[in-house]
């Protein structure tokens, strides 16, 4: 984040070159060199997801620009385009020649800018809510923005003892206590014996050799599911932020052979990676409820982008396994 000649701070977005990414990935990187071709164990599928991510990460860093954030300028009237024009004008006159008169001429200009944008953002916001109707391809996210809480700072949380919760971790730590107690039994189940046979037919079913039944994944089929992959969701905790999504919309045959591999070797070995079971968990506040209190908040879980790839590649099996039986019936409901 840079300041401009006034002293302000200037705010700035990171920009990404999809077409860099994509030549990039056509480059075998050195980490990835370290997979071995058949991906067999637990151990190596572990190594070959780190190599991966680890390899996207790296690109997609490479293949990023810091740029100032600004509006865009291309709805704006041309006498407000030709007053911005002439404000930047002044401000490098001002800024290689600091004398009164010109900083005094850019400031004006600043003020002028800032009203006359002001002036057609609210004569444009006028003349659409006159021509507004259910039809019109905004109301429906007029009308979101309408019902949407504003935002509103989380204040020091309440703990059970009394105290309060103040920075990050603590608050972290807070809802997290809070969601542990909220999950918890707060007496035993009232049927102890119908618990322990359940208990006993998983401990059996999980101890059985696994059955190499399972469709193989295969190559079309992940392109398939990637080309479907939606690029705007929220952040998991691979790093990447939402760009993963568009990172493996970017993958080369190569790379998305790899990943074939991973899902195919996660099958052979009935094995859900660990670290596709991290997920970085936030606190949604609950409407109506007092802001301090750590039940007030509902925890929702962001996950990586390949687990959500595999989860993908996991319901397909298990649907058509459980359709295929008759093991769904029509009254069967949730979940």
């Amino acid at each position: 984040m840079g300041r401009p000649d006034d002293g302000r701070p200037v705010s700035a977005v990171k920009i990404t070159d999809w077409k860099r990414v994509s030549t990039a990935f056509k480059k075998i990187d050195t980490h990835l060199n370290s997979i071995p071709d058949d991906i067999n164990t637990i151990e190596q599928i572990d190594h070959a997801i780190g190599a991966l991510t680890s390899h996207v990460r790296t690109v997609v860093e490479k293949c990023e620009r810091e740029v100032p954030a600004s509006s865009d300028r291309r709805k704006f009237p041309p006498d407000i385009l030709e007053l911005i024009r002439a404000e930047n004008a002044a401000l490098r006159r001002a800024s290689a020649y600091p004398i009164p008169e010109y900083r005094s001429r850019a400031q004006a200009l600043q003020r002028e800018v800032k009203a006359r944008v002001q002036e057609f953002r609210n004569e444009s916001c006028s003349d659409l809510m006159k021509e507004i109707r259910p039809s019109h391809k905004a109301f429906w996210k007029i009308t979101k923005a309408l019902k949407t809480e504003r935002y509103t700072p989380i204040p020091p949380l309440k703990r059970p003892d009394g105290t309060t919760a103040l920075d990050d971790a603590e608050v972290a730590e807070c809802i997290a206590d809070s969601i542990e107690t909220q999950c918890s039994h707060v007496s035993p189940p009232h049927d102890i014996a119908h618990i322990n046979s359940i208990e006993e037919e998983v401990l059996q079913k999980t101890s059985l050799e696994p059955k190499d039944d399972l469709t193989p994944v295969s190559l079309s089929e992940v392109q398939l599911l990637v080309k479907s992959l939606k690029t705007r969701k929220a952040p998991g905790v691979d790093g990447l932020s939402n760009k993963l999504g568009k990172a493996i919309k970017c993958f080369s045959q190569p790379l998305l052979s790899l990943l074939v591999a991973i899902f195919n070797a996660c099958l052979q070995n009935c094995y859900f990676p660990s670290v596709w079971k991290e997920a970085e968990v936030i606190g949604i506040h609950k409407p109506g409820k007092p802001r301090d209190l750590p039940a007030s908040y509902r925890p929702t879980s962001l996950l990586s982008g390949l687990a959500k790839l595999f989860e993908r590649v996991l319901k397909t099996r298990l649907s058509n396994h459980l359709f295929g039986k008759g093991l769904i019936v029509r009254e069967s409901a949730a979940f």
